[in-house]
Parts: structure tokens; C-alpha cells; sequence
């Protein structure tokens, strides 16, 4: 896999697509010292062409504000695909510093303790300057961004991401696409983070997966009935001795794409039809889809332990061939089976041939995951600012994206264009591709940043999306529809509260009654009781509350 192999399929690719333990302190931003330079926006060439000025280059505050000797502190869960690093040990966040002039002291939750220690940082008197969320996102802040900002945990950044970051709105404004603009403000209309932004929609990576060379070596055509995908999991256990055929996600539903259950046209959790929200895991059809479970369960088509196993697990059976089928990520995936088998994906599962599924993972253009806010502890949030704005000029997305030029990546000359906008392709180096001290997964967090408050370039910078990887994904981008599903709606502080108490109840309730539904130990006779109960725990109300979220969403 290389990108200098990549970056041909790539263009015409995307020319097809449109042509991705608490420790506290409280070191506070430091002083300035001298003046550093500003870099440019991805328009900014095409502006001093025609005699027009950036904010960067006016000679004003912006310009004039140094960041040398600058002093923060980042409370961050660590992004990991690989290998679990330190931002410490990141070359590209090293750069970053180097490059810009600010001390970055990190602050790194322990893994699986992630919203139990933000909950604990949010309770003490030591916040950080910047707050990053991790994989909880947006949902992190339980109450919505505006709750924050009232509770004087978060500052508003409008004006100082007017003055301090004209390179992150204007990618707001250029980069985003009209309709989309809006996700990156809150119901109250304020700016309160720094997101990551895509130029495109980027392709889904997740749905269902399967050995190739099995498929090859059956004769068996790629299945998008449930029929079919029976069959093909019939013939790997009894023809390839697969002990556990397919390996279901550990609640019994795949969250992300809700693939399978998504054939009887509802969601995994919530979903919309026509504007009126609704949850999947108590409608009539959901019953149908534990029935097929269930059965496929006790035919020994589902890994009878599928409710423990992590990802370490799963690699050894995907790779030993005790399963030949899994709900899970192509790259990740992919990267597992290198050297067993190519991997590729079953069609979105559907009743009857010929259907279209509704409801599939979708990624806009903000990336609510590893987003950056700015405490009311910080005694120079405009220095903040500015040092988060080095993500969305030229010399920040590139770095950020593909890690050091010369060392993990080379220029190609060619470009890409996204609404308007020229972007630089590159071509990794064997540093980043073929490196024996570390796999390319562990190489993403060692080399580059793979999520973060920069122009992310998904399907360029992906060192493990290789060529198969992406027609994968760009399948499961283009083989469902979106209707069903709810956009970035945000629950208020009214609301938040109750719908975490809610959900808290209602997804223990769940997780163990759907795993009993499936393994049998609880009889569909028993649906209805089922149901009652969830809505005795108040599911209605939660979907009353997202309901509101959804409105006022529609309303911005």
C-alpha cells in the first residue's frame, strides 16, 4: 500500500464522489515575548492575487498577537487505533509546538475512564485552559455547550475567533457547505469550539465485513438478502469450520450503521420518519430482528461469546479463521487481515432483493469528535485561540494531516479541488508506510494526527485506507440513504439532565435484555413486557426531548 499508488484511484475516486487517574493542573497561558508570523488560508493566494487582504495579513491584532513562550494546558483523551500514546509522544503535535512557539503540558485520561473523569475535571476547581472531548464529542458536554458557557466552565469564542482565528471561519464559511454551517454554532447561535472539518462528506467506516478468500473459494456471491448472508454464514461454519461465523458487536446492535437491523426501516437508537423522532429498540420490527438473531444464534452462526470479546479478541478469530464475518471498521480490519485475506463488504442486509436501506453512518462536514473548547481557567484564551487557528492554515492542515514533509511524506505537485478550493496531494514515505518499529495503525498516532482542530483530509490522509479499504468504504457511503437518521441536534440543560438519568437506566435495561432476547435466555414472548418496561424507565420522555432537540435544529 502507498500512496503514490493511492493518489491515482484517489482522484478518480473522488472525481466519482463529486466530483473525513485525573491529573490536573492548572498552568494557566503564559506571556508573549516576541512576534511570530501568521500562515495562509487555503484561499488566501487566490486573494492576494486580486489586492484582497486576509484577516492574517492586516497588520492587526490577529498579526501582532505572539505566541513565543505561550503556555497551555490540554486535558485529551488519546485518539487509538493502535498502540495507546501520548500526545508526548506524537511528532507532529512536538512540531506543532515548535512551529508555533506554545508549551503544551497534556492532560490524558485514562482509557475507558473518559466521561467519568471529564465529569470529575468539570466538578474540581483545576480546569485546564482547553478542554479536547475525545470520541464523546459534542455528547460529552451532557446539556448542550450553551449549559457550559452559562456555567462558566466554557467561554463563547464568536468575537475572539473573529479577531484571533479568521482562518478557522473562514473555513467555516468556504470549506462547509451552506446547508451545514450551522452545525458548527449552538441553539443559542454561539461559537464554542474549534472542530475538525472535512472538505466532503467522509466515506462511513463501518459495516459488514467478510473474507474474500473464502467468498472466492465457495464460489459465493457478495449476499444483501438475509437469506443470503445465511447461507454464506452457513457454508463458513460448515464448509471452512468457522466455530463463530460472524461476530456481532457486543450490545447485539451495531450503533453506528445498525446494519441488519436497519432492513425493517428503523434505527439502532434514535431515528427520524418524516420530521417525528422515534426509537428503534421498542418498535414492532425490532422484535423481528431478534428473532433472526436469536435463530442464527442457536444455529451457531453468531459467536456464542460475542458480548465479551475486544477488539484483541476479534483480530485472533477474524485472523485464525474461527470467524469469516464482522460489524467493524475496513481499515482497521483490513490492516488486521494483511498477509491473511483481503476483506470485503456484504450489501446492506435487506428483506427482500432490491431494497434500499434508509439509515447509514453519516459524517458532515464538522467533526463534532476531538473538538477543542476554551476554559474560563484560561488567563489568555485570545493566545488559545490563535494557537487552535494554526490547524486551518496551509502549513497547519499539512502538518497535521501527513506529519513532517521530507520525513513521513512527500509533495506530488497534482491537487485536489473541493468547493473551490485547491488542497496539495501527497505521498507517504516508507517512515509512515513501511516502518518495522510501527504498523501503519500505530504509525497514525505516532507521525501525524488522525483527528483534531484542523482541515481533515479523511480519505487523503488516511495512511490505512489503502485502495480496497476505500472502495469499501465509499460502498457503504453510497449503498444506503440517509432519511431515517437525525442530524446534529443538541439536548439543552433541561433536558440534559433528564435525558442522562434517562438514558443511564434505559440503555442497562437494554443492553441486557437485548443480549437475553438473542442468546435465548429470555423468550420474544416477553417483547411486550419488554416494551412496557422501557417505557415505565421513560424512553418517551427521552424522545420527547430529542424531538425539541430536532426542532430547534430545524429552526436555526
Amino acid at each position: 500500500m502507498g500512496f503514490n499508488r493511492k493518489k491515482s484511484w484517489l482522484k478518480k475516486g473522488l472525481a466519482l464522489m463529486t466530483s473525513l487517574t485525573l491529573l490536573m493542573g492548572t498552568i494557566g497561558c503564559g506571556g508573549q515575548t516576541e512576534e511570530t508570523t501568521s500562515s495562509k488560508a487555503p484561499e488566501e493566494t487566490k486573494k492576494e492575487e486580486s489586492g484582497q487582504e486576509t484577516a492574517a495579513s492586516s497588520g492587526n491584532a490577529f498579526e501582532e498577537l505572539s505566541l513565543e513562550g505561550v503556555e497551555l494546558t490540554i486535558w485529551a483523551p488519546i485518539y487509538w487505533v493502535g498502540k495507546t500514546m501520548t500526545y508526548d509522544d506524537n511528532e507532529a503535535w512536538q512540531k506543532v509546538q515548535e512551529e508555533t512557539g506554545v508549551k503544551l503540558t497534556f492532560i490524558h485520561p485514562p482509557a475507558g475512564e473518559e466521561t467519568e473523569q471529564f465529569n470529575l475535571m468539570i466538578a474540581s476547581d483545576s480546569l485546564p485552559d482547553i478542554i479536547c472531548t475525545g470520541w464523546g464529542g459534542d455528547g460529552l458536554f451532557i446539556g448542550g455547550r450553551d449549559k457550559y458557557v452559562e456555567d462558566e466552565i466554557i467561554i463563547p469564542l464568536d468575537d475572539l475567533i473573529d479577531t484571533y482565528a479568521p482562518d478557522y471561519k473562514e473555513a467555516i464559511e468556504k470549506v462547509v457547505v451552506k446547508e451545514q454551517q450551522k452545525d458548527f454554532y449552538t441553539d443559542n447561535g454561539s461559537l464554542t469550539a474549534f472542530y475538525a472539518i472535512s472538505p466532503y462528506e467522509e466515506w462511513c467506516y463501518n459495516g459488514i465485513l467478510i473474507r474474500q478468500d473464502w467468498m472466492e473459494e465457495l464460489g459465493l456471491e457478495r449476499p444483501y438478502t438475509m437469506e443470503q448472508y445465511e447461507n454464506v454464514l452457513t457454508q463458513f461454519k460448515e464448509k471452512k469450520g468457522a466455530q463463530s461465523p460472524l461476530i456481532l458487536p457486543k450490545s447485539g446492535i451495531d450503533g453506528n450503521s445498525g446494519v441488519f437491523m436497519t432492513a425493517w426501516e428503523i434505527g439502532p437508537g434514535f431515528y427520524q420518519e418524516n420530521g417525528t423522532v422515534k426509537y428503534g429498540p421498542i418498535q414492532t420490527e425490532f422484535k423481528e430482528y431478534l428473532k433472526l438473531m436469536n435463530d442464527w444464534y442457536e444455529k451457531g452462526l453468531i459467536d456464542k461469546d460475542f458480548s465479551t470479546r475486544d477488539d484483541d479478541a476479534m483480530k485472533r478469530m477474524m485472523t485464525t479463521g474461527v470467524s469469516g464475518m464482522i460489524i467493524h471498521s475496513p481499515d482497521t480490519v483490513g490492516s488486521w487481515m494483511n498477509g491473511v485475506s483481503p476483506i470485503m463488504t456484504g450489501g446492506y442486509p435487506v428483506l427482500k432483493e432490491g431494497e434500499r436501506v434508509n439509515y447509514r453512518l453519516t459524517n458532515y462536514q464538522v467533526r463534532p469528535q476531538f473538538s477543542y473548547s476554551i476554559t474560563t481557567a484560561c488567563k489568555n484564551p485570545e493566545a488559545a485561540v490563535k494557537f487552535l487557528n494554526y490547524g486551518y492554515t496551509k502549513e497547519g492542515y499539512m502538518l497535521y494531516n501527513y506529519g513532517i514533509e521530507g520525513e513521513t511524506y512527500n509533495l506530488t505537485g497534482e491537487t485536489v479541488t473541493y468547493n473551490g478550493i485547491e488542497y496539495p496531494l501527497v505521498e507517504y514515505t516508507d517512515k509512515m508506510l513501511n516502518n518495522p518499529d510501527y504498523p501503519v495503525l500505530d504509525a497514525i498516532l505516532t507521525f501525524k494526527t488522525h483527528m483534531g482542530p484542523f482541515i481533515r483530509f479523511e480519505h487523503e490522509g488516511n495512511p490505512a485506507l489503502d485502495m480496497q479499504n476505500a472502495e469499501i468504504r465509499k460502498a457503504l457511503t453510497e449503498e444506503a440513504d440517509t432519511g431515517l437518521n437525525i442530524p446534529m441536534t443538541t439536548l439543552n440543560a433541561e433536558e440534559g439532565k433528564e435525558y442522562a438519568r434517562i438514558m443511564n437506566q434505559i440503555q442497562t435495561y437494554q443492553d441486557t435484555a437485548v443480549l437475553q432476547f438473542i442468546m435465548g435466555t429470555k423468550s420474544l414472548d416477553e417483547f411486550d413486557s419488554y416494551v412496557s418496561d422501557m417505557k415505565k424507565l421513560e424512553i418517551e420522555t427521552a424522545i420527547s426531548f430529542q424531538q425539541a432537540a430536532l426542532d430547534r435544529y430545524n429552526n436555526r
